[in-house]
C-alpha cells in the first residue's frame, strides 16, 4: 500500500468508526428490540471492517486512524435533535443510517475504482452493501 493511499484508507477508518458509533447511538436510542439487535449486528460489522482496514494500514508501516472523523459529533449531534423532532424515533433512526450507509458504500466504491488496493476495498463492499440493503429494507418497511 502506498503512503498516498494510507491516507485516504485512514479518512475510510474515520468514517467507518464514526458511522459504527451512529449505529450503536442508534442502538442505545431505539425501542424495537429486533431493531436494536439488527443496529448492534450493523455495529459489530462496522468494527470489523475498520479492524481489517487498521491491519492494512498498519503492515504498511503507517499508523492507522482510530477515531471518527471532526465531523462525527456534528453527525451524532443532527441525528439525535432529528429525533428529538420525530413522531416516531425508530423510523428516524433507520432513515439516518439508511443514507449514511449508502454514501459509505459509495466511497468504498469510488475507491475501488480508483485505487491499486481494489482487493482489499472489494472485499469489504458486498458486507457494506447488505448493510445498507437491511437499512434500505427497514426504512421501506417503516414507510408503509
Amino acid at each position: 500500500m502506498e503512503r498516498n493511499s494510507t491516507r485516504v484508507v485512514n479518512g475510510l477508518i474515520r468514517r467507518v468508526i464514526a458511522d459504527r458509533d451512529l449505529y450503536r447511538q442508534a442502538a442505545r436510542g431505539v425501542r424495537e428490540p429486533g431493531l436494536k439487535t439488527i443496529l448492534e449486528e450493523s455495529a459489530a460489522s462496522l468494527t470489523a471492517i475498520a479492524t481489517d482496514l487498521q491491519d492494512e494500514v498498519s503492515s504498511a508501516g503507517v499508523r492507522p486512524a482510530t477515531a471518527g472523523g471532526p465531523m462525527s459529533g456534528v453527525r451524532r449531534t443532527m441525528m439525535e435533535a432529528s429525533v428529538k423532532l420525530s413522531h416516531d424515533p425508530d423510523v428516524t433512526y433507520i432513515r439516518t443510517l439508511e443514507q449514511m450507509e449508502r454514501r459509505l458504500l459509495d466511497a468504498f466504491l469510488r475507491l475501488e475504482a480508483s485505487s491499486g488496493d481494489r482487493a482489499m476495498v472489494g472485499r469489504h463492499i458486498a458486507r457494506l452493501r447488505l448493510l445498507h440493503l437491511d437499512m434500505t429494507n427497514l426504512g421501506s418497511a417503516a414507510g408503509r
